[in-house]
């Protein structure tokens, strides 16, 4: 199904699925959708492998787990998920160096916790991993130092062509 980008989620600095600066990261590129859903657009590198032309399944997790965490952002934008409870399967091996996408939405929200789910998939709509997950909420400010970390490590990086729409497999 094809869906609206209502916005683009900043990167950070150093994390290791979004940073711009940490040489390790998936440059991981998130967008908020209009079904309230993120999208999380990226790529593996050898770097990232564990078997040959393989995805670690550590990094498939960290990717579930970021993107699912964010889709609080959407409505709550001043708060982090901070993961309580990871459950994922492993469904297909996840390749390295094709553009991928991780998906993620909140399916039970709470005043303190919020439950979601998310999923890995190819350009061709295979389903590659999914993910069950439990977070805390929590005030971005308790988490980082404030001001420094938004003005200088929380950065918006524009793209060099701002998509429109995505089609998301089922």
């Amino acid at each position: 199904m094809k869906y609206r980008v209502m916005k683009k989620q900043n990167n950070s600095s150093m994390c290791f699925v979004c940073g711009m600066d940490n040489e390790a990261s998936l440059r991981t590129k998130y967008y908020e959708l209009e079904n309230k859903s993120i999208l999380g657009l990226f790529q593996g590198a050898e770097l990232h492998q564990s078997y040959p032309k393989r995805m670690h399944g550590g990094i498939i997790t960290a990717l579930l787990d970021e993107t699912i965490g964010r889709s609080i952002q959407i409505d709550e934008p001043q708060t982090f998920g901070v993961t309580v409870e990871l459950t994922v399967r492993y469904l297909k091996p996840v390749p390295l160096d094709e553009t991928l996408y991780c998906v993620g939405k909140i399916t039970d929200l709470r005043k303190i916790l919020f439950y979601g789910e998310g999923y890995i998939a190819n350009t061709s709509g295979d389903i590659l991993a999914t993910c069950h997950a439990k977070y805390m909420k929590q005030d971005v400010n308790k988490i980082v130092s404030g001001d420094h970390f938004i003005k200088e490590q929380w950065i918006y990086v524009a793209d060099d062509v701002s998509p429109e729409f995505f089609e998301l497999p089922q």
